[in-house]
């Protein structure tokens, strides 16, 4: 997501990075800094830790399959830093990602330094024979891509919607305490092809 129309690698160039593991189930957007396998462990760990770039937001999907056919829609879920009452955004910066990353938190249930979000489940329509929900005019088509994300504590709240207005053509409506990086950055993980949920 380049800030610049400069296509390089530079850092100043760029707002984040997206990246997802092999089977596109998992993504992570990170800010600048670089991975901490790449920094050198010899270094002190305040340095490196000042090097090491910002994990903004991890994306999980899964598969969701009721029987063999049909498919159900898919499942996901978010998980962001925590945002304070002053607006501050909590950073997640570490040099072991794999124990005290924003994934390893959501697996702990550490719901205090990150917020977590999941998808809110369609419900069936006979009369369409398709999974709807609700989007109140915002998405005219039928899409896989199309999803809203909420919480457990507050399930009839919706924090981000994404869905599909025309070929090629979607919509995007998120709220606090998303930024506009990490719902852009949701909604274009939702493009990537999943092995196991297509």
């Amino acid at each position: 997501m380049s800030k610049t129309d400069d296509s390089g690698k530079d850092e100043e160039a760029f707002l984040g990075k997206l990246r997802s593991n092999f089977l596109g189930l998992e993504f992570m957007a990170y800010g600048e800094g670089m991975n901490p396998k790449k920094i050198d462990s010899s270094m002190s760990q305040v340095h490196a830790l000042q090097l090491t770039r910002q994990e903004l937001l991890a994306v999980q999907y899964s598969s969701s399959l009721w029987g063999t056919k049909p498919r159900g829609p898919r499942k996901m879920g978010a998980v962001i830093p925590k945002v304070q009452p002053n607006g501050e955004r909590l950073v997640c910066r570490t040099l072991h990602p794999d124990t005290e990353g924003l994934v390893a938190l959501q697996k702990a249930n550490n719901t205090s330094h990150i917020h977590t979000f999941h998808n809110k489940p369609p419900k069936w329509n006979e009369q369409v024979g398709a999974f709807v929900l609700n989007f109140n005019k915002r998405v005219t088509q039928a899409s896989v891509k199309n999803f809203q994300l909420t919480t457990v504590d507050d399930p009839d709240t919706v924090f981000l919607q994404f869905g599909r207005v025309g070929k090629d053509v979607f919509n995007m409506d998120f709220r606090f305490p998303f930024s506009p990086f990490q719902a852009f950055a949701i909604c274009l993980s939702s493009f990537d092809y999943k092995l196991c949920c297509e």
